[in-house]
């Protein structure tokens, strides 16, 4: 798929985790827990999770302006005449070049750049030939521990061929402990649960810290849903609705 179609799609308005699987291409089944695919909108949601971490960064405003209206080489010339390497990794990996991204921000790991952890920890696994390498750099770069942190050992883990769970979740549990607001470790808990018991557990502690959270309420949904109990299937759709109307 092209840079520009990826930007287009990361206009969705539907939660990533559920859109079409035909939208990208795989080769791994990523069925969950509740039925529902993710593979193919994981990307988008990576894309625009990357040019969040950008936006949060001083300086990188013109740079991304440019990605955002579909100028990708001029994107990357600016960050490299600004020598903003890490935004040349973003731009190289939004235009599909993976590897030649992952290869870039293992050179960054001496210098550790504001953002760093945070890039390599949504983009390990697209290149699965650097997937190890990304593993060791962002064990090391999260160090000393944090949520943010164990979070992403835990996905890159995840994104080993083949996958560490076991170790991915305790470092999803240690996520979820180190900060009693953090969600994100608790919805890949929830992908990741051996049984629709666990997923709903792990559902409600993320709504218990955040009510808001719609797309664990279409997650909840779902799995009760597929438990038979129609009746909290529907409350959870409705709020779901309601909040994706807002």
């Amino acid at each position: 798929m092209t840079f520009f179609a990826l930007l287009l799609l990361a206009q969705i308005t539907k939660p990533p985790e559920f859109e079409e699987r035909s939208k990208f291409e795989t080769s791994k089944s990523a069925s969950t827990v509740d039925g529902s695919s993710h593979v193919s909108a994981e990307r988008v949601a990576v894309n625009q999770e990357l040019l969040a971490i950008l936006r949060g960064l001083p300086e990188y405003e013109e740079g991304i302006r440019l990605i955002e209206n579909q100028m990708p080489g001029a994107a990357e010339t600016h960050f490299r005449a600004k020598r903003q390497r890490l935004g040349v990794a973003v731009t190289l990996f939004l235009a599909g070049k993976t590897e030649a991204s992952s290869e870039l921000l293992c050179q960054l790991v001496s210098n550790r750049p504001a953002g760093l952890l945070a890039v390599m920890g949504e983009t390990v696994g697209a290149a699965p030939a650097w997937s190890g390498r990304m593993l060791i750099a962002i064990r090391n770069l999260a160090r000393p521990a944090t949520s943010a942190g164990e979070y992403y050992v835990a996905r890159a883990l995840l994104k080993q061929d083949p996958p560490v769970p076991g170790e991915a979740r305790r470092h999803l549990a240690r996520s979820a402990a180190l900060d009693p607001r953090a969600t994100a470790a608790l919805l890949e808990t929830a992908r990741q649960a051996a049984d629709r018991a666990e997923a709903i557990v792990a559902l409600e502690e993320a709504l218990r810290r955040d009510e808001r959270l719609s797309v664990a309420h279409y997650r909840m949904a779902q799995l009760y849903r597929a438990a038979g109990d129609l009746e909290r299937s529907r409350q959870h759709l409705e709020r779901f609705e309601a909040l994706r109307g807002k």
